[in-house]
């Protein structure tokens, strides 16, 4: 491996194991699929689409999972015309999950039910200089530091979370599951339309 790419990986596995149960097998969609890791230990019995932008880190997915993996952009959908129905999707980008969600959103077929996970690291660029990456792609500057830690607080229940309802309406989130570890985020949800 070229670097490390988790931290407290078994935090990030219990989540998962947590949304998921019950559910075994089924389509996935695994964008910054990276080498391979939380697929390989989780998700060896779906059908995996997999994108990662490091030709390197979808070799070594690619030898460690049967799937369809390819190098790709992530922030938009890499698989057009895939007309597999799907019913997990898993972000874990380290900074920005929301852009490859929206375009996963908007393109693929979605199941009835899903489970989606994100890792979220925009808190760290709001505390640190003020601007705050919103879910929806917009962008704004907070100044004050105490405005910064108004929306840092209370990030998840307040910003993401209703963000996130609302996006994927008429599905509802029925289970939702999330931790923090400094200033990122790691969350996930159950939906069903």
């Amino acid at each position: 491996m070229s670097q490390k790419q988790h931290v407290d990986f078994h935090r990030k596995i219990q989540l998962r194991k947590n949304l998921l149960r019950g559910k075994k097998q089924g389509v996935i969609y695994v964008p910054f699929i990276g080498d391979g890791d939380i697929a390989t230990e989780l998700y060896q019995s779906y059908k995996i689409h997999g994108a990662d932008i490091d030709s390197q880190r979808t070799s070594t997915a690619s030898k460690r999972l049967d799937g369809n993996i390819i190098k790709a952009d992530c922030d938009k959908w890499p698989f057009p015309g895939i007309e597999d129905v799907f019913d997990v999707a898993d972000f874990d980008a380290y900074s920005e999950p929301y852009k490859s969600f929206r375009s996963f959103w908007e393109n693929a077929n979605k199941a009835n039910e899903m489970v989606l996970f994100f890792t979220d690291g925009h808190k760290q660029g709001l505390m640190r200089t003020g601007h705050w990456h919103k879910p929806d792609g917009t962008k704004e500057f907070i100044e004050k530091t105490n405005d910064r830690r108004k929306i840092f607080n209370f990030y998840f229940p307040k910003h993401i979370l209703p963000w996130f309802e609302e996006h994927v309406k008429p599905y509802k989130v029925i289970k939702k599951l999330f931790y923090l570890r400094g200033m990122m985020l790691y969350w996930g949800a159950v939906i069903k339309k």
